[in-house]
């Protein structure tokens, strides 16, 4: 009686699956289960899903701290430079950034125009005395595809504030965005 359960499953192996098997029917049941090209888009779709939600994280930390005042060289929410601000924000995701907006603007991926930016991306603007040389980053909050404007936090002169694209003052000095969130 104790072996009845065994010989029981090697009666129904030889009876069911191996013909199964025989013709072809068993490995083909399993093949149409994986697709390759299926696994893929939902890998994909996973990792498009967790980079959004890092990308709302980052917004919802940096959203925190309006309001926060402007210290030239200071990194931290008694007082905030711009990459001060944006090495700060994406830290307390773990997320490292080096110091300098200069430095910033060489990491992640190049975003080649607005129309293609998402919210978390980092934008960069020339300097005030050096409008062709960055000077200035900011993240972006909300962006409209089809017309490639964008709204974003950083700390300006007058603290931690939200500002648009469209502005004259940004508009004239903006030079790139990098993706930092992959």
């Amino acid at each position: 009686m104790r072996y009845a359960r065994y010989i029981l499953t090697a009666i129904m192996a030889i009876l069911f699956v191996l013909p199964a098997a025989k013709d072809g029917n068993m490995f083909v049941a399993i093949e149409a289960e994986y697709d390759p090209v299926e696994v893929a888009e939902a890998d994909a779709k996973i990792s498009e899903v967790e980079r959004i939600a890092k990308a709302d994280n980052i917004i919802n930390t940096a959203l925190k701290y309006l309001g926060v005042k402007y210290s030239y060289g200071n990194s931290s929410p008694k007082g905030f430079d711009c990459s001060g601000f944006t090495r700060y924000v994406f830290n307390e995701q773990d997320i490292n950034l080096t110091r300098t907006s200069h430095s910033q603007y060489a990491e992640g991926l190049r975003i080649a125009h607005s129309k293609d930016l998402k919210p978390g991306d980092l934008v960069f603007f020339g300097g005030e005395n050096a409008p062709n040389r960055v000077g200035h980053v900011g993240i972006v909050v909300d962006v409209d595809n089809e017309t490639g404007r964008f709204t974003f936090v950083h700390a300006s002169r007058q603290g931690i504030k939200v500002d648009k694209s469209t502005e004259k003052y940004y508009s004239s000095r903006y030079m790139g965005a990098r993706r930092i969130i992959l």
